[in-house]
């Protein structure tokens, strides 16, 4: 279990005492959140997470699965912690609504975790090939981006021109942090930020602690925050270094948030 929560025979979940304590003041206007989760192996955490936002914090919750996330997290695990359908992956019409509109005017924030490569490099596009991208890109309420990026993949310009794109558009990408990978069964220094962090970052956002309604909040409006992840196009001769030398410079994602402590997840 995470460790912010403890399970008991009951199939009850009990919050730690020091969960509340690494977790800021964040007031929502309608107490409304959406987790689009991407095929990472950090969205197996997202029961616990979505039962800490209602216990803590005592916000609705609500989930969409891109179709890779579906297959490594259990829908009915996340129906039972939101207390609401699951959405994604495709869309389903069949009550009589247009899904990603309805998604995207519902919550005063979204979450994007995990958010893999695949999914930034659509998001950053503009592409919207699943109801979570979709839903993603018509919302007006905040996105937080957490991404899970495997930390080779995190060295290539294509990523990292990705990241800074989406943080000119007004999204909000969260630093990664240290994590063990599950490929290597080893603690890599890029991972997916945890909840904690995310949260932090969320509190940052919006600023004097009131949530923005999703309705409210115009795409214009956003004020792009930069991310120190992506630098300046090297020079020939920086380049053919950056060619002899792949490390990533992990110290520089999200270098303007990287003063919080990184409490990550997992990653692939």
């Amino acid at each position: 279990m995470p460790a912010a929560q403890e399970a008991n025979t009951a199939g009850t979940v009990r919050a730690r005492p020091d969960a509340s304590r690494r977790l800021p003041p964040i007031d929502l206007d309608r107490g409304r959140v959406l987790l689009v989760a991407s095929g990472a192996i950090g969205v197996t955490a997202l029961p616990d997470w979505a039962m800490l936002l209602r216990v803590q914090y005592g916000w609705s919750v609500r989930i969409c699965l891109t179709y890779s996330a579906d297959r490594l997290v259990s829908r009915e695990a996340l129906a039972a912690v939101t207390q609401a359908p699951v959405a994604g992956p495709g869309w389903q019409t069949a009550q009589g609504i247009v899904p990603h509109q309805e998604l995207a005017e519902w919550p005063d924030l979204v979450i994007v975790a995990p958010a893999t490569t695949n999914f930034v490099a659509k998001a950053a596009a503009g592409m919207s090939d699943s109801l979570a991208l979709t839903t993603v890109l018509c919302t007006a309420a905040p996105v937080l981006i957490a991404p899970s990026i495997p930390e080779n993949a995190l060295a290539r310009p294509a990523v990292r021109r990705n990241l800074q794109c989406l943080a000119d558009d007004g999204y909000h990408v969260v630093p990664m942090g240290p994590g063990v990978s599950v490929h290597r069964g080893a603690v890599s220094a890029a991972a997916m930020p945890g909840l904690p962090v995310i949260l932090r970052v969320a509190a940052r956002v919006l600023g004097t602690g009131r949530g923005a309604a999703g309705g409210n909040v115009s795409a214009n409006d956003r004020t792009p925050e930069k991310i120190r992840a992506v630098t300046p196009d090297p020079t020939p001769d920086q380049d053919r270094t950056a060619r002899q030398d792949r490390t990533p410079d992990r110290s520089r994602v999200g270098q303007d948030l990287a003063a919080d402590p990184v409490e990550a997840a997992g990653h692939g």
